[in-house]
């Protein structure tokens, strides 16, 4: 483990190889040697929160969410403490460094596989707060917690708030800006599942299907562009007067 940047890259693949037992005990092991040190360097710190944050990926995947929710703890103090020092040193960095909102996604994971939807909900509504209609983060906290109506509510106005699903490597997505983007046929099927559930919410769910179906459906049949923003954005940079007709 003397080339950090390395270890985490050799932790990623061993996750994506399914080799979780490794990657655990190497997460373990690798973010307590650099916790052990109290005098990191910036980039051990980054390190360290890079570490944290697989940690708790592994201990999800490996049905180990009890001991999960006591690492994110430690993940919360140690990037607020990365942000304090790069408020000092770098600040241009904290725009590129992985927002806290998705480290509130991941407790809340952790917490509902854990069976604790009291916090589980508490951290989805901090993720929510601080990254507004969070698609993937809603239907995570449904999918985790069941259809808890409050929790449902959270992931219909996510879907309502979110542009035309778009379609990219193979997947229909929806992607809120500067979001990460759900699958938007993952997202329907759970939909189409839930619409009995709460009475007061059919509608709102089988207004949110009915739309999700029909973009799916358009860019199927090819009568919707795969990605209209990107469309509408290329468009924008075609000129809109053919200049060789002047000359």
């Amino acid at each position: 483990m003397s080339d950090p940047a390395q270890t985490l890259l050799q932790i990623e693949r061993y996750i994506e190889d399914g080799r979780m037992e490794m990657s655990e005990v190497m997460a373990s092991e690798f973010t307590s040697m650099l916790l052990a040190n109290k005098k990191r360097a910036v980039d051990s710190q980054v390190m360290l929160v890079k570490g944290l944050r697989l940690y708790c990926d592994v201990l999800l995947l490996r049905n180990r969410a009890k001991e999960g929710t006591a690492i994110v703890k430690i993940l919360h103090k140690e990037r607020k403490k990365l942000i304090r020092i790069l408020k000092n040193n770098a600040p241009e960095l904290i725009s590129k460094s992985t927002p806290p909102a998705e480290d509130y996604r991941r407790e809340g994971n952790l917490h509902a596989a854990a069976g604790r939807n009291g916090p589980a909900q508490k951290a989805y509504s901090k993720c929510q707060k601080l990254a507004p209609n969070h698609v993937a983060a809603a239907y995570d906290a449904v999918v985790a917690i069941g259809p808890d109506k409050k929790v449902l509510q959270v992931l219909l106005d996510c879907c309502a708030a979110s542009e035309m699903v778009i379609k990219r490597d193979g997947l229909f997505l929806l992607e809120p800006e500067n979001r990460p983007a759900q699958d938007a046929k993952k997202l329907l099927t759970t939909l189409q599942a839930l619409s009995g559930v709460h009475t007061s919410q059919i509608s709102a769910i089988n207004k949110v299907s009915e739309r999700l179906e029909k973009e799916i459906t358009a860019i199927e049949s090819g009568e919707a562009v795969a990605n209209a923003k990107l469309q509408s954005a290329l468009d924008k940079l075609k000129p809109k007067h053919d200049y060789y007709e002047y000359s």
